[in-house]
């Protein structure tokens, strides 16, 4: 039973920035937002947090939205428009109460553009419930355990994941996240279907995946022979 989640990127000062913002602005925006592992905060080390940031508003800028059957275009429309209201006040709501606004924002009928926005006060939706929309939270850490501890600080846990080309803090991130499944080098929106996917805490119970389907499907019988 999977159950959404609030998905955690972390970014450190040793990874690949290039392929990061790359894959956390796909992970974030090709389904719209709308996937239970898409990419929602990312935590980057303050070190490289404003050359990750600038490039990746950069790229999501770069996003063309429109008609999803557009060849030319990236992102489509929300599923409907109250879910598209829904973002637009869950993104004011943060703005309100102190979040800074980066880019996108601007609502035209069930098209969200990307949204990408920083300072998010701990608390408000955006912060700590699933937006399941085109928005993305940025927030700046001064290491890879407060990045973790605050990773975990939701009800959430489905997928998580860790930028970094130290073996050692890929460990750290594998032992100390509390999810059902952490990706080393990609972002949070990665799965195949022989993969045990599922969560911990509200993201769900079980896993899904063809091996684990089928015994969710099996019902054992044990059998005793007193010879």
């Amino acid at each position: 039973m999977e159950l959404g989640s609030n998905s955690p990127v972390v970014v450190l000062e040793d990874c690949d920035l290039e392929p990061a913002v790359e894959s956390c602005v796909s992970g974030a925006f090709w389904a719209v937002g709308q996937n239970c592992i898409g990419v929602q905060r990312i935590y980057i080390h303050q070190d490289v947090y404003d050359a990750f940031r600038d490039r990746f508003v950069g790229r999501t800028e770069q996003y063309n939205t429109g008609e999803q059957l557009a060849e030319d275009n990236d992102m489509g429309p929300m599923i409907t428009e109250d879910e598209a209201k829904r973002v637009e006040e869950w993104t004011r709501e943060a703005v309100a109460q102190g979040a800074t606004l980066l880019t996108g924002g601007d609502r035209r009928g069930t098209l969200v553009p990307p949204t990408v926005l920083e300072d998010v006060p701990r608390g408000v939706k955006l912060d700590c419930e699933e937006i399941f929309g085109p928005v993305v939270c940025l927030y700046k850490v001064k290491d890879l355990k407060e990045a973790v501890e605050r990773s975990n600080a939701v009800d959430y846990g489905l997928h998580g994941a860790i930028f970094t080309n130290d073996i050692k803090n890929a460990f750290y991130a594998i032992r100390k996240m509390d999810v059902g499944g952490i990706i080393v080098n990609d972002s949070t929106d990665y799965r195949v279907d022989l993969m045990p996917f599922g969560g911990v805490k509200n993201s769900g119970l079980g896993r899904e995946g063809i091996r684990y389907a089928l015994q969710e499907m099996t019902e054992p019988k044990v059998v005793c022979f007193n010879l």
